[in-house]
């Protein structure tokens, strides 16, 4: 079985809706692999709406990526030095390390295997076996997926556009490949993204899910959300799940079920009990935009999520 989570929910439970990011676990037969003295397990996460926007590119700065993943990976930082490096912050050889990629829409994966291995790189996965270095890859409406290798401790972040879909199938070939990983150790993670809920098609990426993907993936608009909705089904008129689209690639990977844990939340209209979003969303923020536009001045519009995973 399956198992799902809600981040927002995690949060109002916690009383942590002014946070900036979350983690949770991944899930091993069923139960969330909690880290002890005796073994450390690995934690994925995302940003929310309220850490501002995460946008990366090689060719651009971000001030405000940069601090909050400084601030996450100081938070995040290891229980324990390992006693052979320097006592200064700044110097540590244990300190963590984000390791980014410049998304594309693609499939491609890069191993890191120390920080600057993926250093203008263009792609939309990392894997690592270097316990300090952090995969991470944005999204803001596309597909977080993250994978642990429990026996390995090897892991993995991938961006999973519509486009994408079927990378995290690749991820697993790559573990296989540079750390025989066996399918059965393998935990699987996937984030908050776009919901059916919000999410109409046309017939030809219908049918293109279906073919590649299973009848899952589909299913015709009949309710909707807003009057918007009900006139964009006139050209649209399929909504897509990509949870399910995800689902077929990882379980079509042979990564067992009980291994593998969903978050329910949709980054277009999951909000706090007070009505706040609780994320950044492309169609949401972006995709009504003036015609005119083009994509990527519509992509300034949106507020971006940084996906990650690491070993905690």
């Amino acid at each position: 079985m399956i198992n799902i989570i809600s981040i927002r929910q995690e949060l109002e439970k916690s009383s942590s809706q002014e946070k900036k990011y979350i983690t949770r676990p991944f899930f091993y037969n069923g139960s969330p692999l909690v880290s002890t003295e005796d073994e450390k397990h690995a934690l994925w996460g995302m940003t929310l709406l309220a850490a501002g926007t995460m946008r990366f590119r090689w060719n651009e700065r971000n001030d405000n990526r940069d601090k909050r993943l400084r601030q996450i990976l100081k938070e995040l930082k290891k229980p324990v030095c390992s006693g052979n490096c320097s006592s200064s912050e700044n110097l540590c050889d244990c300190k963590l390390k984000a390791v980014p990629v410049e998304l594309i829409h693609s499939k491609i994966i890069f191993e890191a295997k120390a920080e600057g291995d993926t250093k203008n790189l263009q792609g939309d996965g990392i894997v690592t076996k270097n316990p300090l270095l952090v995969p991470v890859v944005t999204v803001a409406d596309c597909v977080p997926i993250f994978l642990y290798d429990k026996k390995k401790k090897a892991i993995g972040a991938f961006h999973s556009g519509w486009k994408g879909t079927g990378i995290a199938g690749k991820g697993v070939e790559k573990l296989a490949g540079l750390y025989g990983s066996k399918k059965e150790d393998i935990c699987a993670a996937i984030g908050a993204h776009i919901g059916s809920c919000c999410y109409l098609v046309d017939e030809e990426r219908a049918e293109y899910f279906v073919e590649n993907f299973g009848e899952k993936c589909v299913e015709k608009a009949h309710s909707f959300k807003s009057p918007q909705d009900e006139e964009l089904s006139m050209r649209f008129p399929y909504r897509l799940s990509l949870t399910e689209a995800n689902l077929s690639v990882l379980k079509k990977a042979g990564i067992p079920e009980e291994n593998i844990v969903v978050a329910s939340d949709c980054t277009c209209c999951t909000k706090f009990t007070g009505g706040e979003n609780v994320f950044g969303s492309f169609r949401r923020q972006a995709a009504f935009l003036p015609q005119e536009l083009t994509a990527e001045e519509k992509s300034r519009s949106m507020c971006v999520q940084a996906a990650f995973v690491t070993i905690f």
